[in-house]
């Protein structure tokens, strides 16, 4: 393994918020099999332009490097092309930031044909600047071995121009992935099956809440992977979800979130974003026993950014069961167990809640020679009562406004019952 020393620099927020940066920073780059040795933390009123950091860090950094044997500087920030190819020059060393980081772990997970394209592109668009300035560290033989996947030594040859004819195909096809979802969406949205997506935090319950809420509600599908790891999985899971005879709905689990997203990556991740921006109510999951009121904030900082923070929203804490005591947050939440299934259908009420709080009880006549309305009603309505009658089938049943319209021949006196 890699030996790395991170570098943070706090200048907007407490040191205390850049240790904790600094943290998860260790956990993104043991990710990708690298150790981190130290951290080291300057305190300043503005960043540096030639270093990012003040020149008396970078002498005391290069000092380290050489009594820790240092393979590997990881800064916490994202440097720009002029500042990594100073620093790269004054260290003598491999150099990268937490957005090249972030990117190159997308890269190792990404396995469907859209992550794949999404990452590439995402990388792309970093390295299009960096070209120069990132030569030599890929290049580097006596220092740091590693090297992302994709945008290494094999792409130093590439020109501008190549890379920009790369960028422009990557878009392309993305967009007719785009364009066969947006059909897809369009099904959904015609067969009135509302969406709910999982939000939140990298690794904090969301894939574990879809198997909870999946086999709560008989989902016979096969459970989604879940591992104690950040950024275990890229790809949108989507999966059809049923209480008994209550209408259906989608639950997507979608890519989780991490503090300081690399903003080429949201613009990159348009199409699997989208997921989210469709979304009738999201389900932003929370670590509840190991609570950082922070990780709330980024979720909502990403949904303003994605344009999804005016879609409904509601707050779910995870890992009730070993929680030490209750988190400190203002706003209201529900608190489940993935592992006992505490509160589980406490959620599934929350959701039909928000989900159909517009629906009527309506009584209808079906004709006996309608019967299909009545079998489509069963599957995909909450059937409160059903009665038959010589003049056809008296049903009592739960419906949405679009279905109160198509349905209103059917209803007797068009009005509740």
């Amino acid at each position: 393994m890699d030996q790395a020393l991170l570098v943070g620099l706090s200048y907007k927020e407490s040191t205390e918020e850049t240790e904790n940066s600094l943290n998860e920073l260790e956990h993104l780059a043991l990710a990708l099999q690298i150790k981190t040795k130290d951290k080291i933390i300057q305190n300043a009123k503005a960043i540096t332009p030639k270093f990012y950091i003040g020149s008396g860090k970078v002498a005391e950094i290069k000092q380290m490097i050489a009594v820790l044997d240092i393979d590997i500087v990881i800064f916490d920030d994202t440097l720009s092309p002029a500042q990594l190819k100073n620093l790269e020059k004054e260290l003598d060393i491999q150099v990268i930031d937490r957005s090249f980081l972030i990117l190159s772990i997308f890269a190792e997970r990404a396995q469907s044909k859209e992550a794949v394209l999404e990452v590439a592109l995402a990388q792309k668009m970093y390295m299009l600047p960096r070209l120069v300035g990132m030569s030599s560290s890929l290049s580097r033989q006596g220092g740091g071995s590693y090297n992302a996947k994709g945008p290494g030594e094999t792409k130093l040859e590439m020109d501008r121009r190549k890379l920009l004819s790369e960028i422009s195909f990557i878009k392309h096809e993305l967009t007719k992935i785009k364009a066969e979802k947006q059909i897809s969406r369009k099904q959904r949205i015609k067969s009135q099956i509302p969406v709910v997506a999982l939000v939140g935090y990298t690794n904090a319950g969301k894939s574990s809440l879809m198997n909870s809420l999946s086999s709560f509600l008989n989902n016979t599908s096969e459970p989604v992977l879940e591992k104690n790891m950040l950024f275990a999985t890229l790809d949108t899971k989507a999966k059809r979800l049923q209480k008994d005879n209550y209408p259906p709905f989608i639950l997507i689990d979608t890519v989780g979130f991490v503090n300081k997203l690399p903003h080429e990556l949201i613009k990159s991740f348009e199409s699997t974003l989208s997921d989210v921006v469709g979304a009738d109510l999201l389900l932003h999951v929370v670590d509840g026993a190991y609570f950082n009121h922070h990780q709330i904030d980024t979720t909502k900082e990403v949904l303003q950014i994605i344009g999804a923070d005016q879609i409904e929203r509601l707050l779910v804490l995870t890992k009730k069961e070993i929680a030490l005591s209750k988190p400190p947050i203002d706003e209201d939440y529900i608190y489940v167990s993935n592992r006992t299934k505490e509160n589980i259908d406490v959620l599934v009420e929350s959701i039909y809640g928000h989900l159909y709080k517009t629906n009527r009880i309506q009584l209808l006549k079906i004709p006996f020679d309608q019967g299909q309305i009545y079998s489509h009603l069963k599957e995909n309505n909450t059937i409160l009562e059903t009665r038959y009658e010589e003049d056809g089938t008296y049903v009592k049943v739960i419906l949405t406004p679009d279905q109160t319209i198509i349905y209103k021949d059917y209803i007797i006196n068009n009005k509740t019952a």
